[in-house]
């Protein structure tokens, strides 16, 4: 992870987030999931995660601070490209606490992590965002974003996932074309 740039507006920093910041990172992807409207996570998905950030770099995690408390993270990871032989960077989450935002820890950390993609001589930043999130919707314009309306994301997940997966016909290799 590049520098420690001070960012935007006095009191904002983004730096390599800690083990020690753990239990906050925790605290925030609850609050993120809570939004989101999903069900936050265990005490035990909590550690995995952390386990993930810290022990086998799965994630890399940006936090940033204001006025000397952390109050927003970001988590994203690396991943290659295959056609121009370049990775990405894919943000998985952004969550800037409530009592922060609208001071410039979001776009602190967005710029940290376009600094980042440039430093790694990336692609581009990718991420996702719900369609019903308005504020985070005008927030990616603002800074430049575009939506790709040319290519469409599709999740199989839960009964569908173990259903394919116990799947002799894709075994065989007898599935047909899309």
């Amino acid at each position: 992870m590049r520098g420690r740039r001070s960012e935007r507006g006095s009191g904002i920093r983004v730096r390599p987030a800690a083990p020690s910041d753990g239990p906050r990172v925790i605290e925030l992807d609850r609050e993120l999931a809570r939004f989101e409207r999903l069900r936050e996570s265990d005490a035990a998905e909590g550690e995995r995660l952390l386990g993930w950030i810290f022990r086998l770099r799965k994630f890399e995690a940006l936090v940033v601070e204001v006025d000397g408390s952390v109050e927003g993270i970001a988590l994203f990871y690396e991943a290659p490209n295959s056609f121009r032989a370049r990775p990405f960077l894919y943000l998985e989450d952004l969550v800037v606490s409530e009592a922060a935002r609208g001071r410039g820890a979001g776009e602190a950390l967005m710029a940290a992590l376009a600094r980042e993609a440039v430093a790694r001589n990336a692609l581009r930043l990718e991420w996702a965002v719900l369609d019903w999130n308005r504020e985070a919707l005008r927030f990616y314009r603002r800074l430049g974003a575009r939506a790709q309306t040319e290519w469409h994301r599709y999740v199989l997940e839960g009964a569908e996932l173990e259903a394919l997966a116990r799947s002799e016909d894709v075994e065989r290799g007898s599935w047909p074309d899309p």
